[in-house]
């Protein structure tokens, strides 16, 4: 009963900043979390040392064309494979544990093994490589082995933005707004490996742009659990291992948070941003850290909340090879040194990291925290 009441007054408070977003996720009778952004001591940095364990660097091998990269959109390692994602050159680029090549996956054109442009890729639990290529209509689905052989291609039954593998293959989606296929309007959909949906999760309403994106976005895997917030909307969705809808973030930005009516047209409302905030491409929430990236006053910037200690760590305005967060594995940020980052303090880096990058590669470091 306290847990009910508890929700209750959750969702009262919430009609304050979304009344058509709280009005959904009141039927769905799951625990919604608040949290005020600017409560928390704001202190000005990027990734305080003390919350780090450990540092472990990984020089990327840039001896053959088919792995050379120019900017990654997402990383993700899995059984100790390190897969990154090009969408400039439209190359998914495979890494053994230690950054040797191991391969391109499939090869771009026309042909009916071939893709046009990758937006998001997964791979399952045996190494088999899932990713949509979202430039035909309809959108497809392509898989590979984990030996980067071509396995199928399936016509989507829905426009997708982004896929996560689930156990017992079973797939899940996220779609994008401008929809029309099956599920349409729909957030989230589960489906088997034939494409039928098992289920589906949250709506989009009026308050959407389908033409300008804040930022890119995409599941996100944290511990057992994961994590879905689709820009330019302050929750954060917690889904379990299997798929199912557990809990709800919300960050509230206070004066910052967008009105709904601005969400509409953003470039047309360009100017108003200059005074607002919401989340940008992923945010990783667990017990002891919520870490991620902001769009505040059309600078983007770093942020880690330590939840224990109730202090706020915010980095100043960065670039694209500032980027401190590309991605989260077993309790380690991944971050990456780009080659020609003057905001880098080499004098910091192990001789061979530094050697490495003035050579003209790249280098991932994996931060393992407390």
């Amino acid at each position: 009963m306290k847990t009910e009441i508890s929700i209750k007054i959750l969702i009262i408070i919430l009609m304050c900043f979304g009344c058509s977003q709280t009005k959904r996720l009141s039927e769905l009778d799951i625990e919604i979390e608040i949290i005020d952004f600017w409560s928390f001591a704001a202190i000005e940095s990027t990734l305080p040392e003390f919350i780090v364990k450990d540092k472990r660097y990984i020089l990327l091998d840039a001896s053959l064309d088919d792995i050379l990269f120019r900017e990654i959109d997402k990383i993700k390692i899995v059984n100790n494979t390190i897969y990154i994602l090009d969408k400039r050159l439209r190359k998914l680029i495979v890494f053994d544990s230690i950054g040797n090549g191991v391969g391109k996956v499939g090869s771009m054109g026309q042909g009916p093994e071939e893709y046009l442009q990758i937006s998001d890729f997964d791979v399952n639990e045996v190494g088999d490589i899932y990713f949509i290529d979202a430039t035909g209509t309809p959108d497809k689905l392509f898989v590979f082995d984990k030996n980067l052989q071509f396995v199928s291609v399936q016509k989507l039954p829905f426009e997708a933005d982004i896929i996560h593998c689930l156990p017992n293959n079973k797939l899940l989606f996220g779609l994008s707004s401008w929809n029309k296929g099956d599920n349409a309007n729909k957030k989230v959909v589960i489906t088997n490996t034939e494409l039928e949906t098992e289920e589906s999760y949250l709506e989009y309403d009026e308050y959407k742009d389908d033409n300008y994106w804040i930022s890119d976005y995409l599941f996100m895997r944290v511990d057992d659990k994961i994590l879905y917030n689709k820009p330019i909307d302050n929750y954060v969705y917690q889904f379990s291992n299997m798929g199912t809808l557990e809990k709800v973030y919300y960050f509230d930005f206070g004066k910052k948070n967008v009105p709904d009516n601005d969400k509409k047209d953003i470039e047309g409302n360009s100017e108003k941003y200059k005074y607002y905030c919401c989340l940008k491409k992923f945010t990783i929430i667990n017990n002891n850290y919520i870490l991620g990236t902001l769009h505040d006053a059309l600078k983007t910037k770093t942020f880690i909340i330590d939840r224990k200690d109730k202090k706020l760590y915010m980095s100043k305005e960065f670039a694209l090879g500032d980027m401190i967060f590309s991605g989260f594995f077993n309790n380690q940020i991944i971050s990456v040194i780009y080659p020609g980052n003057d905001n880098i303090p080499m004098d910091d880096l192990p001789v061979n990291v530094r050697t490495h990058l003035e050579e003209e590669n790249f280098v991932i470091c994996l931060h393992k925290l407390f």
